[in-house]
């Protein structure tokens, strides 16, 4: 038997995190919520996740610089940063950093798609093609 994989789900807006972390037990996976970038980041300096799932925006932190925190500490960490904000600066970054950047809002198929592949192959250079996918 497999174990479940342990995404950590980081948003600062609360009815974000909990649909996010709800819908991610629902289609297995065990999840790890946060709200602050601060108990994210102490987490991360303990604990190893199978993918970081964070919002670019996190109130006076922003979600990249935790997924570079996240990738230094575990390397090889697939990260996938959301926004709602079309950024070519942020876009080109979270692809330099190996993150995933996806535009919200976005389909749960399309979400639970990149989560996958993310767990199967990483997030290096893979974000331009399911960026692409994440808006319906």
């Amino acid at each position: 038997m497999t174990q479940m994989k342990r995404i950590f789900v980081v948003d600062d807006d609360q009815q974000v995190l909990k649909y996010l972390t709800e819908m991610l037990q629902e289609a297995g996976y065990d999840t790890v919520a946060c709200d602050r970038y601060q108990d994210a980041k102490a987490l991360l300096s303990t604990t190893r996740p199978d993918l970081l799932l964070t919002d670019i925006r996190l109130g006076a932190y922003n979600g990249l610089q935790l997924g570079i925190y996240a990738r230094d500490h575990h390397p090889g960490l697939p990260v996938i940063v959301l926004t709602g904000y079309e950024d070519p600066t942020l876009r080109d970054e979270a692809k330099h950093a190996g993150a995933l950047f996806l535009m919200k809002p976005i389909t749960r198929a399309v979400l639970l798609a990149a989560i996958s592949k993310a767990l199967l192959v990483g997030t290096d250079d893979e974000g331009s093609e399911l960026t692409q996918k994440g808006r319906d």
